[in-house]
């Protein structure tokens, strides 16, 4: 649930309303978490039933919905302390779209010619992202942004690491080694 972590983040400085929290989101994590308006809107609501924002002002409008304000709660600053602290496990999962592909292909199917296909198209997407990545790396760093550049600079090694796993891939499972 990291996404109402932020925000509870982003509420910790001053109370806001949702157009606020959704625009100073944009500002400070945009271009490494795009995210909808209505997500900020619908994690408000479940950070709220939660007891961890309070609907502080409430301002009735003409023709549009009621402008909210919200504020952190006591609750809301421990959730957040915790989460902070709190260390993250891995987020590579063996249930992963790819890795059903080269189950299914390879355990199931037993169809190598497709399986290196598949292989060639995953490593080609994965080095188009890590082309992405390393310009926005880039641009992070000409901008001095520091948080920005080490978070892009972990997702450039998640990505190399990626492709050196698809070498060994296609050397298991195509060619019978065992390395």
């Amino acid at each position: 649930m990291a996404l109402k972590h932020a925000l509870l983040a982003l509420l910790m400085d001053e109370p806001s309303y949702g157009y606020e929290l959704n625009r100073r989101f944009e500002d400070a994590l945009g271009p490494l978490w795009p995210l909808r308006e209505a997500q900020v809107y619908n994690n408000l609501r479940a950070l709220e039933a939660d007891g961890l924002v309070i609907l502080e002002e409430r301002v009735e409008q003409d023709h549009l919905p009621d402008r909210k304000r919200y504020a952190v709660t006591a609750a809301g600053r421990d959730e957040l302390q915790t989460w902070l602290v709190t260390p993250v496990r891995s987020s590579r999962k063996l249930k992963d779209d790819f890795y059903l592909k080269l189950s299914v292909l390879g355990g199931v199917l037993r169809r190598p010619e497709h399986l290196s296909e598949v292989l060639w198209r995953q490593r080609e997407v994965t080095l188009q992202q890590l082309r992405e990545l390393e310009q926005a790396l880039l641009e992070a760093e000409t901008a001095e942004d520091g948080v920005t550049a080490a978070l892009l600079e972990g997702a450039i090694l998640h990505a190399e690491a990626d492709l050196t796993w698809l070498d060994r891939c296609e050397e298991r499972l195509l060619r019978g080694g065992v390395s």
